[in-house]
């Protein structure tokens, strides 16, 4: 049986940390010299490498951190802080250094193939989406629910794509001051999400330590 909470959980959470509404004006700035056809070939093909490289580290994280001797909980009380500096930056209006720089922005536009980066990583797949998805799919219970966050990565970058290959729309819809509102409001919800891998993390330590 489908849990519908953790979908609807993992759902917002990765699309949160994606934030295509929040890479509207972005992707309309690098793309700005190209047609409208071609413009939407490269966001096709830049979310299609976003999914496969997120799917790609989301199931192979857990070989990584058994490689590595690392536990799940340090993981989440990692990524937790990440996320919380991501969502720090996204209150205040700030554009994450853990996405890209200007400097990368800028390098963009000259470069010939502008769909892997920055545009698919870090733009759509950096750390946070990589941190987030990983550890949802760690703490999923059962087959079931892990099958749920692939899904979920799929859904939410298709959404992405149907944002940003309409960017131009969006961007007239919502204007600056309305992408910025969006934005402040996801900023402080993943700052909640968070905090709950936080605190989770902490308790499965003390519960691991407890065990040892």
């Amino acid at each position: 049986m489908i849990d519908l909470n953790f979908l609807l959980y993992s759902f917002i959470a990765l699309f949160i940390i994606v934030d295509p509404i929040a890479n509207v004006p972005i992707f309309m700035g690098i793309l700005s010299d190209f047609n409208r056809e071609t413009r939407r070939e490269i966001v096709k093909k830049s979310v299609i490498i976003a999914t496969i490289t997120l799917v790609i580290f989301t199931i192979s994280g857990e070989f990584v951190f058994r490689y590595l001797h690392i536990e799940i909980y340090s993981f989440r009380i990692a990524g937790g802080f990440l996320l919380f500096i991501i969502a720090i930056e996204m209150l205040f209006g700030k554009r994450t250094g853990t996405v890209s720089s200007t400097e990368e922005e800028e390098e963009a536009r000259v470069k010939e193939d502008v769909a892997i980066t920055p545009l698919a990583v870090p733009l759509l797949s950096g750390p946070g989406a990589i941190t987030t998805s990983i550890v949802l799919f760690n703490s999923a219970q059962g087959i079931s629910e892990r099958f749920i966050v692939l899904f979920d990565i799929g859904a939410v970058f298709f959404i992405s794509y149907f944002i940003l290959s309409r960017s131009e729309k969006v961007f007239d819809a919502l204007g600056y001051t309305g992408t910025r509102v969006i934005v402040r409001i996801m900023g402080l919800l993943l700052a909640s999400i968070a905090i709950q891998f936080i605190i989770t993390g902490i308790k499965e330590a003390f519960l691991g330590i407890g065990h040892v």
